[in-house]
Order: C-alpha cells, then sequence, then structure tokens
C-alpha cells in the first residue's frame, strides 16, 4: 500500500467539540465540516486525519477526555475520519522516534486507519478479526514496536486463528475507495427533462452499474488469487 498524504494548517479554532460515555470529548464531522470542506471539494481524499490539542498544560488548560490519543472508525462524506490528539505536554516523545524509547511513533495513526478499514470490510461482509482482539490471537504490546507486528499480520491476512487459517484484511478491501465527484462524471445533455420517474431509473441505473463494477472487482481478485 503506497500513500499520499498533505498536511493543512488550520489555525481557525475549532468551536465545538462532541461527547459521549466511552470516549469523553472528542472531534465530529460536525464539529470540523465548516473548515475542511473546501479542501476536500478542491481536492479527492481516501482519509482525514483531525489533528488537534485539546488542552496546553504549560497554560494550565486542559479540556477533560478520556484516555485516548486516537479515535477512528468514523466517517465525513464517504471519507474515514479519525482523530489524533496531541499532547498537552509539550515534552511528550510520544510520537518522536527514539531508539531506546518508541520506534513505532507512527502506531496511532496507523491504528485510527485500520478502524476505517475494519469498518469498510464489516460493511461490505467481509469476516474480519477485530483490530482490538491483538491478545485473542497472540500478540502482546512489545517494548520499542508496540504492536507492530500485530498490524502488519492485519494489513497481509497472515494471522493464524485457532483452524490454522490465515486472516484479516481481505485484498480488495485496499481496491474500495469511497465515492468521490469524479466517480460521477458523465455526459448528459443539459436539456433532457427530469421527472419523479426517469429519476428514479437514473438512480437505478447507477446502482446497477456500481453493483457490477464491484462484482468485477471481487472476480479479478479470486481470478488473481487462483493463478
Amino acid at each position: 500500500m503506497q500513500v499520499e498524504y498533505e498536511i493543512i494548517n488550520i489555525e481557525e479554532p475549532i468551536r465545538s467539540l462532541s461527547h459521549d460515555e466511552a470516549n469523553g470529548f472528542y472531534i465530529n464531522a460536525e464539529n470540523i465540516s465548516g473548515l475542511i470542506d473546501e479542501y476536500i471539494n478542491q481536492n479527492e481524499y481516501d482519509h482525514i486525519f483531525a489533528v488537534v490539542k485539546l488542552g496546553d498544560s504549560s497554560q494550565n488548560v486542559e479540556i477533560p477526555v478520556n484516555d485516548w490519543i486516537g479515535l477512528g472508525g468514523m466517517d465525513y462524506l464517504g471519507i474515514g475520519l479519525s482523530n489524533i490528539r496531541i499532547p498537552s505536554d509539550e515534552t511528550s516523545y510520544i510520537y518522536e522516534y527514539n531508539s531506546r524509547i518508541n520506534t513505532f511513533p507512527e502506531e496511532v495513526y496507523i491504528h485510527e486507519f485500520l478502524h476505517s478499514l475494519e469498518r469498510n470490510s464489516k460493511e461490505y461482509g467481509y469476516s474480519i478479526p477485530e483490530l482490538h482482539d491483538n491478545e485473542k490471537y497472540g500478540y502482546e504490546n512489545e517494548r520499542l514496536i508496540g504492536l507492530k507486528n500485530w498490524y502488519s499480520d492485519y494489513m497481509q491476512c497472515k494471522i493464524l486463528n485457532e483452524n490454522n487459517e490465515y486472516i484479516g484484511l481481505d485484498k480488495i478491501v485496499y481496491t474500495l475507495k469511497p465515492p468521490h465527484n469524479s466517480n460521477f462524471e458523465y455526459t448528459v445533455e443539459k436539456d433532457i427533462g427530469l421527472n419523479e420517474e426517469n429519476i428514479l431509473e437514473i438512480i437505478g441505473t447507477a446502482i446497477k452499474i456500481f453493483n457490477k463494477n464491484i462484482n468485477i472487482v471481487k472476480e479479478n481478485v479470486v481470478n488473481n488469487e487462483s493463478v
């Protein structure tokens, strides 16, 4: 898997937060839509990380949150959405490479991105291990590298289960990108008369084309595996 990313520094403050009992305060799509819409409309993204600082220990300002540094599994306009919390303590090494303490500082980004792939897999009907079930399959949080081995095997479908079968993310999940505007750029006569009947016909045709393309992708994956 290859990744291209863009870092956008938005100085306008977030003016609202979401809250629930499980996660405390966090950033939902409705909290940042007004800040990111212009960028989404200009480019095509498959995933969004909302990287925020919910406090500043040097200024004695802290928003009470539960014990998380990242939250995932959300989406906005079909695009995966994750939170990454910058530590309130500016001396924190959590995202810095240190050969004696932490050689996998990107772990939280990988983890939250995988929550989106986990969610996509389940929505398309694939049975996969829960991302948080690493101990169930014998993977421990190791010094220096954390759960790097678990994520690697999870992404490559190399987790061995009790039946001696390899499980994990199906390869097809990496091809199931979110829909973008460019996916719907069809040539249509401008003077077409749209009414309730032919609007439903157009929608039905689009759904048939989508399902047909998904089936083609699935067939190709199966064929490639059998070669």
